[in-house]
């Protein structure tokens, strides 16, 4: 099978491979080169993979889809990093992915403000009391 896993920025991994293993929102799966087709959601886990020559090796991997068509298995992340151990990787989860999380968060809290002060105006243009900023 071949394994590529892409995020917004370009392709972060792409490899020959036995199998992978994965969480989805259904809960955890493992995909092997004869398994029928796949396609699911992902919430941030580590996606391990067991290379043609048995290593295994781990890619942590920020929401996205899992798509198995064919030998091709291709996920699409916000955002990935491929690594070597379970430690390094955890640690990226925990600090950057959260951390993207939380931004996230501020930009909708900003976002829900902006609009807010919009429909605000729109309002008081409807109503004639709008001064124009004279």
């Amino acid at each position: 099978m071949k394994l590529t896993v892409f995020t917004p920025l370009g392709t972060v991994l792409k490899c020959k491979i036995n199998k992978v293993n994965f969480e989805t929102l259904n809960g955890y799966y493992t995909l092997l080169p004869k398994h029928v087709d796949f396609a699911s959601a992902m919430e941030a886990n580590i996606v391990s993979y067991t290379t043609e020559t048995g290593a295994e090796k781990y890619v942590a991997c920020h929401r996205g889809i899992v798509v198995k068509k064919g030998d091709t298995v291709t996920i699409t992340a916000q955002n990935a990093v491929a690594g070597e151990t379970l430690d390094e990787l955890t640690n990226v989860i925990e600090r950057e992915f959260k951390q993207n999380d939380e931004q996230r968060k501020e930009i909708n809290s900003a976002m829900a403000r902006l609009e807010l002060g919009i429909i605000r105006g729109f309002g008081q243009l409807n109503r004639g009391d709008f001064d124009g900023g004279i």
